[in-house]
């Protein structure tokens, strides 16, 4: 004989009906249940005066007081938990507005009928009762006692549904404003990415200019020297021009430009300034933003002086969680604020907020150092 399998579809619904309750209950905030509390106690308070009437008439009773004062929390959380389970319900099932109103009317019968119950099983209802007997009047029937309480707790859950609606608006409210604060971080971060890439790209149109123009006037003396020159001008531009399309540097490859740079120009000033690097291995390939470094490289270039440094060092190493490069120039004066550097320290601001610094110090009045301090993983500030 075959076995037969009973449906389990109700069992089923059961728990997904359980389930689908104790996620709405527990997803509710600390904030709101606090809230709640708060109601049923200005409850209690309202109501204490009749309470100690009451028991000078009847005398102490210890569990018709003890429920007393905790019904009105108990009677206030089902309310409360009503309305979070119309919060958490489908718009295809009814609408936002329809399910809270259901959600009022079938939580105050809930409450209504637990917390009578559970007053009469205490011993109230009797203690009510007598009172009403020594005042000469008939005990309020039943039906009275839940229709008087149902009223009430129409008017309770009412209170206690704004309050949740308002304290829901305004959560929703602030996280809305977060996200597009977060939004308009990221959007204002892509901006400036975008115009570091074509600001790496550039090249000065003077430089070029005057790079050129002396090409020209070195070939009628020394055309080996002169094609020399232009083909250090090339390398540079092959390095600059092709980051267009880039999003993002390595320190290893913006190093790389400024040396494709400063072969140009000390090609062109007698050899002035030398380049040393110093580069530590495990910071070649760490994220790099470009027109951080270079910039401060040709703002050296741009002395009022007139003349470049004699020397330019620089040197990057890890001092985790930062990547430090630090650029020193034999050039006295480099730290006074211009344009350019204040350009750099926004751009810092920018891509790293408070997490990278840029700071500059006069050596004895003969040298400038710069000491740039970035995130080791090379990544922008999140906001």
């Amino acid at each position: 004989m075959n076995a037969v399998s009973l449906p389990t579809r109700s069992h089923s619904a059961a728990r997904e009906a359980l389930s689908f309750a104790w996620r709405a209950w527990s997803g509710t905030c600390a904030r709101s249940w606090a809230l709640v509390l708060a109601i049923g106690l200005v409850i209690s308070l309202v109501a204490l005066p009749h309470r100690i009437e009451m028991f000078q008439r009847t005398g102490w009773h210890a569990l018709p007081a003890i429920t007393e004062m905790v019904l009105p929390f108990f009677m206030s959380a089902i309310m409360f938990l009503s309305w979070a389970l119309a919060d958490a319900g489908d718009d295809r099932w009814r609408r936002r507005s329809t399910r809270v109103l259901y959600a009022l009317l079938a939580g105050g019968a809930v409450a209504t009928i637990v917390g009578v119950s559970i007053w009469q099983l205490a011993g109230a209802g009797d203690l009510v009762a007598r009172l009403a007997a020594e005042k000469g009047k008939a005990p309020p029937s039943p039906l009275l006692i839940l229709l008087a309480e149902y009223m009430n707790l129409l008017v309770v859950g009412g209170i206690i549904y704004a309050v949740a609606e308002v304290a829901q608006q305004r959560s929703r409210t602030q996280r809305e404003f977060e996200a597009a604060v977060r939004r308009r971080g990221a959007l204002e971060h892509q901006v400036l990415e975008s115009k570091l890439s074509a600001m790496q790209a550039q090249v000065e149109p003077r430089f070029l200019f005057d790079t050129l123009v002396d090409v020209e006037r070195l070939y009628e003396k020394d055309a080996q020297q002169a094609a020399g020159n232009l083909d250090r001008l090339i390398s540079y531009l092959r390095a600059a021009l092709p980051r267009l399309r880039e999003s993002g540097s390595t320190i290893e490859a913006e190093l790389d430009l400024v040396r494709a740079y400063l072969e140009v120009v000390t090609a062109l000033h007698g050899g002035r300034p030398q380049l040393t690097i110093g580069l530590a291995e495990e910071c070649a390939q760490r994220r790099f933003y470009p027109m951080l470094l270079l910039p401060l490289i040709q703002r050296a270039m741009h002395h009022p002086c007139g003349m470049p440094p004699e020397t330019i060092a620089i040197d990057v190493r890890a001092a985790e969680p930062e990547t430090v490069v630090v650029l020193r120039i034999a050039l006295a004066g480099g730290c006074a604020d211009d344009p350019e550097l204040a350009r750099v320290r926004e751009r810092l601001t920018g891509l790293y907020g408070s997490a990278a610094t840029l700071q500059c110090v006069e050596l004895a009045g003969e040298a400038t150092e710069l000491t740039l301090r970035i995130p080791a993983s090379g990544a922008a500030d999140a906001r």
